[in-house]
């Protein structure tokens, strides 16, 4: 996120009504950009479906099929990519870019190894034919792909390829799955997946090309130089697996009760309640353009002015009014994040009553929708707390809060699934993001008020270098070409 800023600094600084519209035009951009455009080629290929008459269980077999791949894959990658954008961090900070390239190879092959054998064990006995299951993996392994390479592709701030290539990707999904639907060389639900894989396909290419002209080819550069960074930066793993884990928990939850609907023998999941939780997320969108303004515009230079008089030895007097600055920023734009989000929540509450009721979607449906959309209200403020809290490198609480929601969500959700019943969906999502927020912004209140101890005195006094098991796998792959880059980093800055 830390590449847009430029950008809209200069857009803002325009000082124009057309400078902020374009200003936050570009943070929507950036922001709902990629979801939009993965959204738009998923209902493309729908609609297709519709105009030449597939049948329902063609169609719920590719949807299946596309649910479980964004699902899982997202699970799957959110503790690796946290992690890998830490070490990317100190790749770029210290100027060791050969070896940028190659740990994208490392890491795809990691997560691609781990798919492979999630995937054999999920089809393994499937009656879906061999053909369909392929083309289901090989969209999931494409999605572990993509999710890794933006990670690349935000820290070198190239947004506006990111984009690009998505379009690119999503138009050529589109007009493949209307040929193949054409002529009908294969079944509807195979001809889908496989305009998507070469959509996909075409993404992970064109990141991979941005990535490799940004950095160059990994000609000596060290696959695995970031396993080390999984022993030092552990909590930050299960930080992001947790709560990707909680956020969908409720949904893998549903799909095993009555809601849930059993395609072709091999998937599990619940159109009523996946559909409405989609359109719920889809209000969040405007908290995330809010918070990229927010943080790249002015929270950020905050605080990059109270830790640079720390780091370079500035007075106690501009210590103290730098952070009286930074804590004031803080919470100031965290208030007008959550006024703002609430606005536009309680807009969504009356618009979604309406619009959803007139295309036939139930008063029970509605219902779950209006709590859904609170749910997701309290789901983005505490992602925004994580990363503020992130920003100040204070883990474990971040880490506990974090896996209090993936446990509210798995404890309320089975709740509701055995004794409360299907009136409680919704409700119970609710509850895990509301409690969970309340606990986070308590973490937050509570660092703020001690944030000079949390600095200065609760840091280690030595560094202590990683010295497990992937720490000498990584001595023992690269010996003498290892550097420790944090304690690189560390000699630099003294």
């Amino acid at each position: 996120m830390a590449g847009v800023g430029f950008e809209l600094k200069k857009l803002f600084s325009a000082r124009t009504a057309a400078g902020h519209i374009r200003a936050y035009s570009y943070s929507a951009v950036i922001t709902a950009g990629p979801f939009a455009l993965m959204t738009a080629m998923v209902l493309a290929v729908q609609m297709l479906f519709i105009i030449y008459g597939v049948s329902d269980e063609s169609s719920s077999i590719f949807v299946a099929s596309v649910v479980y791949a964004f699902v899982f894959s997202q699970i799957l990658s959110s503790g690796f990519t946290m992690v890998l954008t830490r070490y990317l961090a100190d790749c770029i900070s210290v100027a060791r870019y050969h070896d940028i390239t190659a740990s994208l190879i490392g890491m795809g092959s990691i997560l691609t190894g781990i798919g492979a054998i999630a995937g054999v064990a999920f089809f393994y006995g499937k009656p879906l034919p061999l053909l369909t299951r392929l083309l289901a993996y090989l969209f999931f392994a494409l999605l572990l792909l993509v999710w890794t390479e933006s990670v690349y592709l935000s820290a070198v701030k190239k947004y506006k390829r990111l984009i690009v290539s998505y379009l690119e990707g999503v138009l050529v999904s589109i007009v493949l799955a209307f040929f193949l639907l054409v002529v009908e060389v294969l079944p509807p639900e195979q001809a889908g997946l496989l305009a998507m894989d070469c959509g996909m396909g075409l993404v992970v290419l064109m990141f991979l090309y941005y990535i490799a002209s940004q950095f160059g080819l990994p000609a000596d550069g060290m696959d695995f130089a970031f396993l080390p960074y999984f022993e030092k930066h552990w909590r930050l793993f299960f930080i992001s697996f947790c709560y990707t884990a909680g956020l969908f928990m409720p949904n893998i939850i549903i799909w095993q009760g009555p809601h849930g609907v059993d395609v072709a023998g091999t998937y599990l999941y619940s159109p009523v309640y996946d559909v409405v939780t989609f359109y719920a997320f889809l209000s969040i969108l405007p908290l995330m353009m809010m918070f990229v303004v927010s943080v790249e515009t002015d929270f950020y230079g905050r605080y990059a002015e109270y830790f640079s008089y720390i780091t370079r030895k500035g007075n106690f007097r501009d210590i103290t009014a730098a952070k009286r600055d930074l804590l004031h920023t803080l919470w100031f734009h965290l208030r007008h994040i959550i006024e703002f989000q609430l606005v536009f929540t309680l807009v969504s509450l009356a618009l979604g009553s309406f619009f959803l009721s007139c295309a036939g979607i139930t008063y029970g449906q509605v219902n779950m929708f209006n709590v859904l959309l609170f749910a997701a209200f309290f789901t983005g403020l505490l992602q925004l707390i994580y990363i503020l809290l992130i920003y100040f490198d204070y883990q474990n609480d971040v880490m506990r809060v974090s896996f209090c929601f993936f446990a509210l969500n798995l404890i309320f959700g089975l709740l509701g699934l055995y004794v409360f019943g299907s009136q409680s969906y919704g409700f119970t999502f609710f509850a895990a993001a509301a409690i969970s927020f309340i606990v986070s912004i308590w973490r937050l209140d509570h660092f703020t008020k001690r944030i000079d101890y949390f600095v200065f005195c609760s840091q280690p006094v030595f560094y202590l270098p990683p010295h497990g098991i992937l720490t000498k796998l990584t001595l023992w792959l690269y010996k003498d070409r290892y550097v420790d880059l944090e304690k690189l980093a560390q000699k630099e800055q003294e």
